[in-house]
């Protein structure tokens, strides 16, 4: 009898949680939607550092970002070294002007947390999503202050991947505040998002990178991820 009682309490906790992780899933893709909703195109300034496994940050990175639906971006760093990401959905050009050198590679990784915010179809196939509860502090503060309450997205890829292991997006009303990623180092990458322009005009040849007279041109096939 105890054996029994045990096991169907085993079967309703299972199915409580399975319920409440359903239910959070939902959440997070209608908040992602209300974020994509009628989203082409979008640019952004950005600070960039990276978080150790102790917590220890980096030096920060500084720049203007560029994306477009579905699978087309750029990344201009500004300082404190100028480089250059741009990918035209086909290729990737990553530029380094101090070293007048430009490395070109086939565009494959779709597992790139980049493209969750780009593609429904590549978040919904390649991660699980979740969206993080505000704790009552939160939600106190949030009503106290009418502050707009950064609301987190946890992304958990659904096979294997060799650079990332934990995504999180964290978005403001409707609007992406802060990407973050950790790697399998745990080493966590993170992007802070400010001056965010949805839909700006962007001409067709925008995200193709032409190579400047004199710089030399290193081709890479390797299928590796584009950060």
């Amino acid at each position: 009898m105890k054996k029994t009682l045990l096991l169907l309490l085993s079967s309703l906790l299972f199915f409580s949680t399975s319920m409440a992780a359903d239910k959070s899933a939902k959440k997070a893709i209608k908040l992602l939607d209300k974020v994509r909703k009628d989203l082409v195109s979008l640019s952004a300034d950005f600070r960039q550092y990276e978080l150790d496994a102790n917590q220890r940050q980096s030096e920060s990175s500084y720049g203007k970002v560029w994306l477009q639906t579905p699978n087309k971006f750029k990344w201009r760093y500004l300082k404190p070294v100028e480089q250059l990401i741009s990918a035209n959905g086909q290729q990737i050009w990553v530029y380094d002007a101090d070293l007048e050198q430009v490395t070109l590679k086939q565009q494959r990784n779709s597992q790139n947390p980049i493209y969750v915010l780009l593609s429904k179809e590549q978040t919904e196939k390649n991660y699980s999503l979740q969206l993080q509860e505000l704790s009552k502090e939160e939600k106190k503060l949030s009503k106290k202050d009418k502050a707009d309450t950064i609301q987190w997205i946890n992304m958990q890829p659904k096979r294997a991947n060799e650079d990332v292991k934990q995504v999180w997006l964290g978005v403001v009303n409707t609007t992406l505040a802060v990407l973050k990623f950790k790697d399998q180092m745990d080493n966590t990458v993170v992007f802070e998002f400010s001056s965010v322009l949805r839909n700006p005009e962007l001409q067709d040849d925008f995200f193709t990178f032409m190579v400047p007279k004199g710089v030399d041109v290193i081709r890479d096939s390797a299928d590796i991820g584009e950060f």
